[in-house]
């Protein structure tokens, strides 16, 4: 579906929020079954919360903007160092699967798996992505899930986010999830997103109606362009540094230039937390 409007910023820092607290969760902090995030917040503030002061802001305004949000279900696979969330906000009435972006030896291997697979037809995908997505189940266990909470939820709104490795995947599962939940709108906010498919990828992404992409990419951050090689980025283009924000609703920026390792070459834009602080600096609404 091709868009002219920017997502809501709201959303947009929730979501970022999310994607940053997804790379603690289970590490720093964990909420027990059936635990609001508002309860978790605030028994963390009488005792000791193991997260950078960005973070810390990033969980307290969470627990405020989604007093009642609760994880449905985190899943860490062992195999394919898989991470993925689930989560809930009533008061929103927003259903998030939050990926986790690269961390470890695993995650680089899929990300450097640049092979293509057909997906279907003339569709082609990152090997790499899709493996991590397909393996051990994960993706059937994910849309179980969804339809389930849907089922309970049916006027609830469904995200996808993540960053880095995450954008990927969350790039490639909600193109897949539009296609079995025809009657739902998935819209996917993604950070730091590589490229994942190909032209016809791009394509059919740009068809679905009921599938919204926007693509949030940090100056000269060196991810957005891997690979290159007949591989095409999806989705509306939010083009944020420390001074401006761009946003590109057709692919009308240089193709070729902007988002080539010629033109994006700094690691340190990489950042999910400067992500989240540049944000913060342009606000749309």
């Amino acid at each position: 579906m091709k868009v002219d409007v920017l997502p809501s910023y709201t959303d947009t820092l929730d979501l970022a929020r999310l994607t940053m607290l997804v790379y603690e969760y289970d590490k720093s902090f964990k909420l027990d079954n059936n635990q609001t995030l508002e309860n978790f917040v605030s028994n963390a503030k009488n005792g000791t919360l193991e997260l950078n002061d960005t973070r810390k802001e990033a969980i307290f305004t969470l627990a405020n903007n989604a007093p009642h949000g609760k994880v449905i279900k985190f899943i860490s696979d062992e195999k394919t160092d898989l991470q993925v969330g689930i989560t809930i906000s009533e008061i929103n009435k927003r259903i998030t699967v939050v990926f986790r972006g690269s961390e470890s030896k695993y995650d680089w291997y899929y990300d450097l798996s640049i092979m293509k697979r057909q997906l279907w037809d003339d569709v082609y995908v990152h090997s790499g992505f899709y493996n991590q997505l397909h393996t051990n189940q994960v993706y059937e266990e994910l849309v179980k899930i969804i339809k389930e909470l849907i089922s309970e939820h049916p006027d609830y709104h469904i995200y996808v986010t993540g960053h880095s490795l995450g954008a990927a995947l969350s790039t490639l599962f909600g193109y897949e999830l539009s296609h079995i939940l025809n009657d739902k709108k998935i819209v996917i906010v993604s950070f730091a997103s590589p490229r994942v498919g190909n032209g016809a990828f791009r394509k059919t992404y740009d068809e679905k109606e009921n599938l919204i992409h926007y693509r949030v990419s940090n100056d000269r951050d060196i991810v957005t362009a891997a690979p290159m090689i007949n591989f095409q980025h999806v989705g509306v283009n939010i083009s944020l540094s420390d001074s401006l924000l761009e946003t590109f609703f057709n692919y009308d920026y240089n193709g070729w230039w902007r988002y080539s390792l010629f033109n994006c070459w700094r690691v340190s834009d990489h950042d999910m937390d400067l992500y989240y602080t540049r944000l913060l600096k342009h606000q749309w609404e």
